[in-house]
């Protein structure tokens, strides 16, 4: 049997909107060395253009890629074809480029996705279509939007979306709970439709489950997962019973609080756009849809006290309608505790985000570098000390985007960290990586169960978005 190189499937594009040297790139950025670095990013975008071979697309069958019809920009090393969550971030430095065309073609990729399996998959190949990843289409199209005015492009995206919106509110995705008031609202959560080791990772699966003496535990083992995978938090203690025990994930049992905010965003979003498009109905429908998900955020994970928004663990996946208990809240700190603070419906009052910045503050995970994941010193890649690109930028947006002065002062301190850890690591080691240790400046993160990754699409487009965002003065050292 003969088997091709791997990557093969896909080969290199020279997309058609790059320069070398754009004009109006990032105006905000003085400093010289720091303007030469982000050319320098910039032009990885050329080295991560892909588009799939011709001999994919006409034998489909034959490969495990699927047969995407526009080019794109893959993450890096391993990490070969279009990731769903990923390309958020990656469109968002794109668009920073600026090279709107390229953004657009991912997107145009990802709706042929929706079309043809009713969800974007975790990622371009067959053996993903058993889980999707965190919605963020809707945040692309309307990042795009916002650059190009473009009317066409969201009539082109919408049915998407409301597709995608149905996927992540019904079936096993959509769990119905009881607030301690008696109103009930519906939630959602991850749940891959999966129970066998995932293709890309058999053999570690299979490892993993050998302490499991029954079918029946191993199969659920396998579908909490692929469900953790589906989160693309793969693997945390956030997700487990039992810290030390991959084996006890519990993933569907839990309503994360990330993911919520992100078909929050999804409905308001599409709120907007149908409104703009001029569909009345559609537009009042997710408006309404969008503040009964924000009523149910706020009861159901918001923690005036504690000034966080706190993951929910289910006590019984049988019950039709959950009842919310004291219990049921985790109180740990974990970064995903504060990415609702991204949404204007809750960064726009400021009494919230008082809350919210002096948690986050006395939290203990804003390191020297960084904002780190989790608290848990476990050996698993979404814990500490390591630090990721879309949950800094998510965090530092949204507090970016509030009135408070405090909210404002916080996000550039934690941007300029996150620049300056991504600056001196790829000075040392001549890349970009998938993640950063915080815990000290200029060093990358390890653990989990790949070797590093280098590139790295989201790492390069978060960049680029603080450098847009914020600049860096002439006087500013950008070195640790």
């Amino acid at each position: 049997m003969y088997l091709n190189e791997a990557g093969s499937d896909l080969v290199y594009h020279e997309p058609i909107d790059f320069e070398y040297e754009p004009s109006g790139f990032l105006p905000k950025v003085e400093n010289l060395k720091v303007r030469k670095w982000a050319l320098e990013i910039h032009s990885l975008w050329k080295n991560l253009s892909r588009k799939v071979d011709d001999k994919v697309i006409e034998n489909p069958d034959l490969y495990t890629l699927l047969p995407l019809k526009y080019p794109t920009v893959i993450p890096g090393s391993r990490f070969r074809e279009v990731y769903y969550w990923d390309s958020y971030r990656v469109i968002r430095g794109l668009l920073a480029s600026p090279m709107y065309e390229s953004a657009k073609s991912i997107v145009y990729n990802l709706i042929s996705l929706v079309d043809e399996y009713g969800f974007i998959l975790n990622g371009a190949r067959a053996y993903y279509s058993n889980r999707s990843q965190p919605p963020l289409l809707s945040a692309m199209v309307s990042e795009i939007y916002n650059r190009t005015n473009d009317l066409s492009f969201i009539k082109k995206s919408l049915p998407a979306l409301l597709k995608e919106h149905k996927f992540w509110n019904s079936g096993v995705h959509k769990v119905k709970i009881q607030d301690s008031k008696g109103c009930i609202h519906s939630l959602s959560r991850y749940y891959a439709m999966w129970n066998k080791p995932r293709p890309e990772s058999f053999t570690i699966d299979k490892e993993s489950a050998l302490k499991l003496l029954n079918d029946c535990d191993k199969q659920h083992f396998y579908r909490e997962l692929a469900s953790t995978a589906e989160s693309g938090w793969d693997f945390s203690t956030r997700w487990m019973r039992n810290q030390s025990d991959l084996t006890t994930l519990a993933t569907t049992s839990i309503l994360p609080v990330d993911l919520n905010t992100y078909v929050l965003k999804m409905e308001l979003d599409i709120a907007f756009m149908a409104k703009t498009i001029g569909d009345r109905l559609t537009a009042e429908h997710f408006l309404e849809a969008s503040e009964a998900r924000r009523t149910a955020i706020n009861s159901i994970f918001w923690n005036t006290e504690k000034g966080q928004w706190f993951d929910y663990w289910l006590s019984n996946n049988c019950e039709e309608v959950h009842q919310w208990e004291a219990q049921g809240e985790n109180q740990i700190s974990f970064a995903s505790n504060f990415v609702p603070i991204w949404i204007e419906l809750f960064n726009s009052d400021d009494s919230t985000v008082k809350k919210v910045v002096k948690s986050l503050q006395s939290s203990g995970l804003l390191c020297a570098a960084g904002i780190a994941t989790t608290l848990s010193h476990s050996s698993e890649q979404w814990d500490f000390p390591n630090g990721w690109a879309p949950l800094q930028h998510v965090i530092v947006e949204g507090l970016a985007r509030s009135s408070l002065k405090e909210a404002g002062s916080m996000a550039e301190d934690i941007a300029i960290r996150w620049i300056r850890t991504n600056y001196e690591t790829y000075k040392e080691t001549g890349t970009m990586h998938e993640k950063y240790d915080v815990e000290a400046c200029g060093k990358f993160g390890g653990g989990g169960e790949y070797v590093p990754q280098t590139g790295f699409g989201w790492s390069n487009g978060v960049v680029l978005a603080f450098l847009e965002e914020f600049g860096w003065p002439q006087d500013l050292e950008i070195g640790c």
